[in-house]
């Protein structure tokens, strides 16, 4: 009973919280923000044998967004993410990423810090910035959307979001050779989705 009066009450937000979306970015207050791990998803896709998109997610992702909507080329960000959080549909595939691949002992995080953002449109922009992935720090840009924010409906708090995406050459991070490298491609899509 309790657990459906929960849904219910989360449920009458919905459109509430989608009334108030502004896709204004100086209507965001100036300030930092912290990324929210329970809202936030790091995926990526490796085409496999030439015939499809293999894809998996980080399960951990944190960091903070230094937002200025008003001069957008001002902000920030910087993310972390846990490789001991590797999840694809594969159990035994994620022990192999973590042990032989992401030697995740050796390096337990991944990095992204900005060093520049570019306008690209009204809610759109290139961060440019520093990925250290595998011990190895290669410069990436992510090709961000600003999706909205509004005052949060249930915590005393202004909420941001953001899309972002990149593409990655895996021989760039000196991951170790693995028998199975021969049947996935050298690209990796990687897509943030950050709140």
């Amino acid at each position: 009973m309790r657990s459906g009066l929960a849904v219910a009450v989360l449920l009458a937000f919905i459109p509430m919280a989608s009334a108030g979306v502004s896709m204004n970015p100086q209507s965001a207050p100036k300030g930092a923000y912290a990324i929210d791990p329970h809202h936030t998803t790091v995926t990526f896709c490796i085409r496999h044998m030439g015939i499809s998109s293999y894809c998996g997610r980080f399960a951990t992702a944190t960091g903070k967004i230094v937002f200025n909507g008003s001069q957008p080329e001002r902000s920030s960000a910087s993310i972390e993410i846990g490789t001991s959080g590797i999840d694809t549909p594969n159990a035994k595939l994620n022990e192999e990423l973590k042990k032989g691949f992401f030697e995740v002992d050796r390096f337990p995080t991944a990095s992204f810090k900005s060093t520049s953002i570019a306008l690209t449109g009204k809610t759109t922009g290139d961060i440019t910035g520093n990925l250290t992935l595998h011990g190895v720090t290669r410069p990436v840009t992510l090709h961000t959307t600003f999706n909205g924010g509004l005052q949060h409906p249930l915590e005393n708090a202004y909420a941001i979001g953001f899309s972002a995406t990149t593409k990655l050459d895996i021989n760039q991070f000196g991951f170790p050779d693995v028998d199975w490298r021969i049947f996935v491609g050298d690209e990796v899509t990687l897509d943030i989705e950050a709140e």
